[in-house]
């Protein structure tokens, strides 16, 4: 398995609301960037394990495993929500929510 790509973890400092947008505003820390592999998950497993096909879910493995706690991802710049992280003896496995905002 070919860890290629890059994502970086992020916790959530706070959460502000914003007037000038109208909008609850996501504030995270720095993060911490590591190697991955991603892949998507197929339409037909998505609705089996999450019951909807209209999210789209992304699978990363790291390749060792990951301790911290992660609520929020950036892979490609693309925005991720944590739906489930899943810390094996030998590596972590992260399920993500593409989004286009965090919320």
């Amino acid at each position: 398995m070919r860890y290629d790509q890059r994502i970086t973890l992020h916790q959530v400092t706070g959460r502000a609301y914003e007037p000038a947008v109208g909008k609850t505003v996501v504030q995270v820390d720095e993060g911490i960037t590591i190697p991955c592999n991603a892949s998507p998950v197929s339409l037909e497993r998505v609705k089996v394990v999450f019951g909807s096909i209209d999210l789209e879910i992304t699978t990363v493995r790291l390749q060792r495993p990951f301790r911290g706690k992660v609520e929020k991802a950036v892979i490609n710049g693309k925005k991720y929500n944590v739906l489930r992280h899943i810390p094996y003896r030998s590596e972590s496995v992260f399920y993500l929510e593409g989004v286009s905002e965090w919320t």
